[in-house]
């Protein structure tokens, strides 16, 4: 989970979006009606999904989770779960990556920023307040951790521990991602919102006196400083 601390002049944009991620956004499907420019679009990257017991006792299987990337593709970001409304950014591209026991699908989303909300969606993403993502799919089998069998026909309970063991279910025969959503709380834990880039790619970073991160950014020939103050999250060598 991403929280952070901007104090002084804000971020105007620490990660400049690159041609490959215009190339990705123009190969979905339903792909944009005129050209994007990389000047165009904000572009952001979260945690979705990963393959860990999740709080309603379900897991994605690891070898499921390139099939749940590709699936994840074209959909819609939506604020929690509200299909009554329409998506306020769209992902795309995205990869598979290992984070400590889990392994997480993480794609990217972008939205317009000739949208009238587009700095304010920017802004609480950037400033952690909207922190967590969850995933909305449909699949055919939820197959029980104990015996094997469709948990809709076998006596165990997810939750509840048999010979010590826990009992959960697997998400099997995945058929579609409807949506992603930024929510107040993600069943999965450990989902959140990343930058597209290493913190530090298109900019400079340093240390102050008191152990903080300041990052500079030269954007359209001025230099934009801030202090970021919270837990570091490293990017992937």
């Amino acid at each position: 989970m991403l929280s952070q601390t901007l104090n002084g002049s804000p971020l105007r944009d620490p990660c400049p979006v690159d041609r490959e991620d215009i190339l990705a956004i123009s190969r979905l499907d339903n792909p944009p009606l005129v050209a994007l420019q990389p000047g165009d679009i904000h572009v952001r990257r979260c945690r979705l999904a990963n393959d860990q017991v999740d709080s309603r006792f379900g897991r994605f299987r690891r070898e499921d989770l390139p099939r749940l990337l590709e699936l994840v593709q074209g959909a819609p970001v939506l604020i929690g779960h509200d299909r009554r409304t329409l998506g306020v950014a769209r992902f795309f591209g995205g990869s598979v990556e290992q984070r400590g026991e889990a392994a997480w699908v993480i794609p990217k989303f972008y939205w317009p920023r000739a949208h009238s909300r587009a700095e304010d969606l920017r802004v609480m993403l950037d400033s952690g307040v909207y922190n967590e993502v969850s995933i909305a799919f449909l699949y055919r089998t939820p197959t029980c951790s104990i015996c094997g069998a469709d948990l809709r026909n076998c006596p165990h309970w997810p939750g509840r521990k048999y010979e010590g063991e826990l009992c959960f279910f697997w998400y099997d025969g995945i058929e579609r991602v409807t949506e992603g959503s930024l929510v107040y709380r993600g069943a999965s834990p450990g989902t959140g919102i990343e930058l597209a880039c290493p913190v530090g790619v298109g900019g400079e970073e340093a240390g102050n006196a008191a152990g903080e991160r300041v990052v500079t950014v030269k954007h359209r020939g001025r230099r934009t400083s801030a202090t970021l103050a919270g837990r570091r999250i490293r990017p992937r060598r």
